[in-house]
């Protein structure tokens, strides 16, 4: 099994290593790009992404026409968008550009793998289908790709970096240029494995634009359900790491029980990790739905929240999507506080 194992690994190398050396060239005002732990536009603005996910895949307003403008009134400035592999390209065509319309960051993910690690390939095969790979190479310039939504229970590590070092070498050789998300395994709890992968699959990555997420759903004491973000924050801040909380903070662990979710979003708005929780709303969640903990809104309305916990996240807590959240000034409807290219030289670990 060990020598299969490396055989693997060094077959997954191999292919990254031709891949850099075949696919085109790309220039950085092409597409977003990662430089220290921040995201960069095309145009130089940095940008700490605030938002929220949505279940586009299965909802009636699929390309997004009525629900991005909803979202969009909070201020975010990014929305993480579930596809399954028979969400058409049609339809990704429709929501990238709806998305980027409407002032935000699209981060499209398949949601195909949810718990499954044998369906990593699933999702790469959804990102490599030319019709798919040939939206996103359309949308370069503003679209981030979530390999797949929580990949996986258990995954040794030696899987984890070959199952990821196949899947980045196959969307770079189909052409797709664009920073890459990585998300834990666990149903996306699992974060010390997700942090210590990161170095080697953006050094093997030809464009060394890979970022990783976590997401939210720890349980156990209050103290406990803080450790985990605790531990991202410093380990992101002092090692430079590119981290995205792709959902969270969420309201309650998966054991739909109350989670510190205030104190985790000014934790992270004073480290300026950017975070995505779950969900909008249009489509409803099957999870937690007796005590309202997932779910933002009544129905994908603005105003319409369905908590408390929907409002803070949105709206009213000081470190809300609209109290936090800042667009690139080079997107369209960018708002009047909008964040503008940094003076050559400058770079902030912090802040």
């Amino acid at each position: 099994m060990g020598m299969m194992m490396r055989r693997c690994r060094s077959a997954a190398l191999l292919m990254l290593s031709l891949t850099a050396a075949t696919m085109p060239a790309v220039a950085a005002s092409d597409t977003m790009t990662v430089r220290g732990r921040f995201l960069y536009t095309a145009a130089g603005e940095r940008v700490v992404l605030r938002g929220v996910n949505e279940m586009f895949s299965h909802s009636p307003d699929p390309t997004g026409v009525r629900t991005l403008p909803e979202i969009a009134k909070t201020g975010a400035n990014a929305v993480r968008i579930m596809t399954t592999p028979d969400y058409s390209a049609r339809n990704l065509d429709a929501i990238l550009t709806h998305a980027v319309r409407n002032g935000m960051i699209p981060i499209a993910e398949c949601h195909a793998a949810t718990g499954k690690w044998e369906k990593l390939g699933d999702c790469v095969a959804y990102w490599t289908r030319p019709d798919i790979a040939a939206v996103i190479r359309r949308h370069q310039r503003w679209t981030l790709v979530n390999i797949a939504n929580e990949a996986g229970t258990q995954v040794s590590s030696a899987d984890f970096l070959t199952g990821y070092h196949d899947a980045i070498a196959r969307l770079r050789a189909a052409g797709i240029a664009v920073p890459l998300v990585v998300d834990g395994s666990d149903w996306g709890k699992e974060y010390a494995m997700l942090l210590d992968s990161w170095a080697p699959l953006n050094a093997a990555d030809p464009r060394h634009a890979v970022m990783v997420s976590a997401h939210s759903y720890w349980v156990g004491t209050e103290e406990e359900r803080k450790r985990p973000y605790r531990t991202i924050i410093a380990r992101v801040v002092r090692e430079d790491i590119p981290f995205l909380l792709g959902e969270g903070p969420t309201s309650a662990g998966w054991d739909c029980k109350a989670s510190p979710y205030r104190w985790a979003m000014r934790a992270l708005q004073d480290a300026q990790i950017g975070w995505l929780t779950w969900s909008w709303g249009m489509v409803p969640n099957g999870d937690c739905r007796a005590e309202n903990r997932y779910d933002v809104t009544d129905g994908g309305r603005f105003g319409h929240w369905k908590s408390d916990a929907g409002a803070a996240l949105m709206v009213s807590d000081p470190a809300s999507v609209r109290n936090t959240s800042r667009r690139p000034c080079s997107i369209r409807n960018a708002g009047a506080k909008c964040v503008r290219p940094e003076r050559p030289g400058k770079r902030d670990r912090r802040a």
